[in-house]
């Protein structure tokens, strides 16, 4: 029984891990380091609203927790201003989930060019996105700013 959950736990750990590289390589951000230094904090659009996010080592059930939905167009572009993420609800819509994520990527026969302006989920064309498997965590915060420009 011992064994079974060490390695529950072992899988556990690697599907999270797993996660947070897809997760790097779908939004181009090569700027993952060690565990004990920062995580990344990819930006995302929220209703023409820009987010910093904070991904995190945390795992979560998908059927047994609610999600929300989010947009990339993984290593063939960004959205508005580059930013390569944009998401279905923020920390300001009652519906929000506190940042627990399912992705969506842009399909292969889709010209990125369609959404190089976009900064709201009401402009995409779900049809035009794929579902994948890919859940996990990453609250939104508020953009900072550095000097006169966003961080």
């Amino acid at each position: 029984m011992k064994r079974m959950i060490t390695r529950s736990k072992s899988l556990s750990i690697l599907f999270t891990s797993f996660t947070l590289l897809v997760i790097t390589l779908a939004t181009g951000l090569h700027d993952v380091k060690a565990e004990q230094g920062p995580l990344m904090r990819p930006q995302t659009w929220v209703d023409g609203k820009l987010f910093d996010g904070v991904v995190t080592l945390t795992d979560f059930k998908p059927l047994a927790d609610a999600f929300d939905e989010l947009y990339t167009m993984g290593m063939r572009g960004g959205f508005r201003n580059g930013v390569p993420l944009i998401s279905d609800a923020g920390p300001t819509d009652t519906d929000y989930n506190g940042g627990r994520w399912h992705v969506n990527v842009l399909r292969d026969h889709i010209d990125p060019e369609k959404y190089a302006t976009a900064s709201s989920v009401e402009v995409l064309d779900p049809d035009d996105f794929m579902p994948t498997d890919m859940y996990f965590e990453c609250p939104l915060l508020p953009v900072r700013m550095v000097g006169r420009r966003f961080r």
